[in-house]
């Protein structure tokens, strides 16, 4: 696996709670290249690989965040910086769990993990751990974020050749 844009945001110890403790994976930024394959897979089925990369990918402040068991990728999810303001704004994207490890806590632990890694580059980087998550959650995934702590912020809207979407926000302290 390679890394993302900071290497000592990288962790190769498991991530591990009273909820995935033995679970068999781990978390960890990474490049774009490691995560890819799950994101066309997931959520572009059927279109080429290409369909699956983001303008942003490879922007400065952009973080890619996976979670594997052994050398396999699991989940997988980009956040992408909006630093120009007094609190930096991040849009999360791509988030996706192979079919295989679905509803057994890879999302909630992969988001955990990637909202406190963005908690700690903001510090790093801007000298403020404050931060603003959005994203555009499909309609059957709102739930799931709601109990991560997020907020529906907007009607129901369409994406094209994606289907429907709300729009959704949490801020992080």
């Amino acid at each position: 696996m390679t890394c993302g844009p900071d290497e000592r945001f990288r962790s190769n110890e498991p991530y591990g709670s009273d909820n995935t403790e033995g679970a068999g994976f781990h978390c960890g930024p990474v490049g774009v290249n490691d995560i890819l394959p799950l994101r066309a897979r997931e959520l572009r089925a059927g279109k080429p690989m290409d369909s699956a990369r983001f303008p942003e990918d490879n922007d400065e402040h952009t973080l890619h965040f996976a979670a594997w068991s052994e050398n396999t990728v699991i989940g997988c999810l980009t956040l992408i910086g909006n630093t120009g303001k007094k609190i930096p704004s991040w849009q999360l994207r791509g988030m996706a769990t192979d079919r295989n490890w679905q509803q057994k806590g890879i999302g909630r632990a992969l988001l955990n993990f990637s909202e406190n890694r963005l908690r700690e580059y903001c510090l790093a980087h801007f000298g403020n751990p404050e931060v603003r998550i959005w994203c555009n959650a499909r309609t059957g995934a709102v739930p799931f974020y709601k109990g991560m702590g997020y907020k529906v912020i907007s009607d129901e809207f369409m994406i094209q050749k994606v289907g429907l979407h709300y729009k959704m926000e949490k801020n992080i302290l």
